[in-house]
């Protein structure tokens, strides 16, 4: 069986990591299915969000320990492991779909990593986050950093990833980590509502938006030619018609 299981159903693609015996936890083969799905879902114009999340109690673990340690002497596979993970997080954090983390239980690691790159990261109340390379003599790749430093400011930051600090949901949601805490008898229900809104909105529009945020990430503070063609190519789209019309009908915009 797959550890990550990709279904899509009309407009959304819903990865979930079946890892449940080791709390979803992620190895390498994980971490390459991952990669490979993420870009193969970058290209494909009729996906319009992307849904993550762990099956069972947890989202994720984080890193599979029992794996890197049964490796560790082996420097060409430790070289293979942190390439494939670096491959699939960039993968994720650049896709042109918004994507939404649904987190219960361990949010550790790799899989705070994972919810760090996501645009939307809702959570249950039993939701905990850590990050904890400082507790394993290891470090954090700079853009890992990067990601979490923009989530809840570099004080904050130095916390969870200095001191090993673990939050859980009550402090996630005050430190901005994450989007919203909902209690988990309604959780998939209202997650759901949220999708059917953001996937009710212009594609065209945030498609266009997340490239510039992606940009913004990468340092880039002026426009490029890229930016400048997708603005103005925009007023031209069947997006903007339809959704002029609908503002000036004063009704709902219906977009493709």
């Amino acid at each position: 069986m797959s550890s990550l299981h990709v279904n899509i159903e009309l407009s959304v693609a819903t990865f979930v990591i079946k890892r449940v015996d080791k709390r979803n936890a992620l190895d390498t083969a994980t971490w390459e299915l991952f990669a490979d799905a993420c870009e193969s879902l970058a290209v494909r114009d009729d996906i319009k969000a992307i849904v993550l999340s762990g099956e069972g109690e947890h989202f994720s673990a984080g890193a599979d320990i029992h794996e890197l340690r049964a490796n560790i002497a082996d420097a060409a596979w430790m070289a293979n492991n942190q390439a494939t993970i670096a491959r699939a997080l960039d993968a994720y954090a650049t896709l042109p779909q918004p994507t939404i983390a649904k987190i219960r239980g361990a949010c550790i690691g790799g899989g705070a990593a994972l919810a760090a790159a996501s645009d939307f990261r809702y959570c249950t109340p039993d939701a905990r986050f850590a990050i904890t390379p400082a507790k394993l003599g290891l470090t954090y790749r700079l853009v890992d950093c990067l990601r979490v430093v923009d989530l809840i400011g570099a004080a904050r930051a130095r916390e969870m990833l200095l001191a090993a600090r673990e939050c859980d949901a009550a402090t996630a949601l005050n430190w901005g980590l994450v989007n919203q805490v909902i209690d988990a008898d309604v959780f998939e229900i209202e997650v759901d509502e949220k999708l059917k809104q953001l996937t009710a909105l212009s594609s065209t529009s945030q498609r266009g938006i997340k490239a510039s945020l992606v940009k913004i990430r990468a340092a880039q503070t002026v426009d490029d030619a890229e930016s400048i063609a997708a603005f103005r190519s925009a007023f031209t789209g069947a997006d903007f018609q339809e959704g002029a019309a609908a503002f000036i009908g004063k009704r709902p915009a219906l977009f493709n």
